[in-house]
């Protein structure tokens, strides 16, 4: 405080300018680097939610599509169920595995490989049963095919459905913590109360009540008489001001003291 006191008006107006523009722009700061993390905060999360849902419904996609090949297939040629690419299925799911990053997706998805394997392991006896007749191809795919292909869909829909079930938690949890979004706004609202309150202070400390001293002062000299004799330690314009017109109504007292002596 004693620093500021020898400081010139002009400083001191220029000095509380400059401090409340710093804060401004540190707030300022704060609060686009608040929103710029929201925002890719909130896009990362559901673009991951996305993607896992969009591979989960492309991989039930494929495992039908494969399905339906091989049921179109009973009435012809093992050549055509042969021509059935069933590993395309296996590569994708490789391929894409690591879109599926909590533990209940990772969960299900471990459960569809292992039903991958099973419903791949009774596609494999297909060579052997198409050398029977329809009959048997059509006995075989539906009472022992497809209960465990069944199964296999099953757990492509519960990947699926845990998928889907994240991107609503994620958007509930996103909404629940919107205040995180309102933050920097609030902070900017705290910081310029805060600041109006110091800025008003730090003009009254050094501008008005100086002033207003010196106005009390300049006004009980003419109205009562009284000595000038009003104190502002703040060493700059004012007090300058102060002094001056302390030594202007001293001349005058003095001057008006000698007339009446004669």
């Amino acid at each position: 405080m004693a620093k500021i006191k020898g400081k010139g008006i002009k400083t001191k107006v220029w000095l509380g300018c400059f401090v409340l523009g710093l804060i401004l722009f540190f707030s300022g700061i704060i609060s686009v680097y608040e929103m710029r993390s929201m925002n890719k905060f909130v896009s990362d999360v559901i673009a991951d939610n996305v993607q896992s849902i969009d591979v989960a419904k492309e991989l039930q996609a494929v495992a039908e599509e494969h399905n339906l090949s091989l049921m179109a297939g009973i009435e012809k040629d093992y050549a055509v169920v042969d021509s059935i690419n069933f590993e395309e299925f296996g590569t994708m799911f490789n391929e894409k595995r690591n879109t599926f990053h909590t533990p209940a997706e990772q969960r299900a998805a471990d459960s569809v490989l292992f039903a991958y394997a099973a419903y791949m392991q009774v596609v494999g006896e297909a060579g052997e049963i198409w050398q029977f007749d329809e009959f048997l191809r059509r006995e075989w795919f539906f009472d022992r095919l497809q209960p465990v292909y069944l199964k296999f869909r099953g757990y492509l829909h519960t990947l699926t459905d845990e998928a889907e079930r994240n991107l609503i938690e994620n958007s509930q949890s996103l909404q629940d913590n919107y205040h995180r979004s309102a933050m920097p706004s609030f902070i900017s609202m705290l910081l310029t109360l805060v600041l109006v309150v110091l800025f008003n202070y730090y003009l009254n400390y050094y501008v008005v009540n100086p002033l207003l001293k010196v106005n009390r002062g300049i006004g009980e000299y003419r109205k009562f008489g009284r000595k000038y004799d009003e104190k502002i330690d703040s060493h700059d314009e004012i007090a300058e001001l102060n002094s001056n017109i302390k030594d202007i109504i001293d001349l005058n007292q003095s001057y008006k003291n000698q007339l009446q002596k004669k």
